[in-house]
């Protein structure tokens, strides 16, 4: 049936949009996050010095990767196993229908109630795609660490300040 999309179908429709981009931003954080840690490893490896503010540039400048090369450079220092190349390459392809194409490609399919919970599916699934490959690569960024010897209780701590002085509590944790 043909028919436009009534207020709350909008409001459900841009929130699954945020929450999916949110999600993918959140993905390509932890893959940012283990690819910088990787390539410092490496420096300090070869001899170099591994100084905060030389550790802040690496960050910084692999933050500016979008998500194609970010994908390739962490399929080279073996961040993205063999095994989940293939979701990666796949939720690439999606999170570009996303946010590149799904207006041109997608937007009459708004008028028609299957074609609509399609498009609405569509966008569910990116975001359920970017939280289970997020959870998997976090997953083998805290196995890194503890295999590099990082003490996650003192990682756990320094989040909790970071979020206390942002949210202006004295702990994460409800009472």
């Amino acid at each position: 049936m043909a028919r436009q999309m009534d207020a709350t179908e909008l409001d459900e429709f841009f929130h699954h949009i945020g929450a999916a981009i949110w999600h993918v931003q959140h993905l390509e954080n932890v893959l940012v996050s283990l690819l910088a840690l990787k390539i410092s490893k490496e420096h300090q490896r070869a001899g170099q010095a591994l100084t905060m503010a030389n550790a802040e540039k690496l960050l910084a400048e692999k933050r500016k990767l979008t998500l194609g090369p970010l994908i390739n450079s962490c399929v080279k220092y073996r961040i993205i196993r063999p095994q989940e190349q293939s979701r990666f390459a796949n939720f690439k392809l999606e999170r570009h229908w996303l946010v590149h194409r799904s207006l041109m490609e997608s937007a009459d399919d708004l008028y028609d109630n299957s074609a609509r919970e399609a498009v609405f599916s569509r966008i569910v699934a990116i975001r359920d795609e970017a939280i289970s490959l997020r959870a998997i690569v976090f997953g083998d960024l805290q196995n890194w660490a503890d295999a590099e010897g990082v003490c996650r209780e003192a990682v756990d701590m320094h989040a909790e300040e970071e979020l206390r002085k942002l949210r202006g509590t004295l702990s994460i944790y409800p009472t």
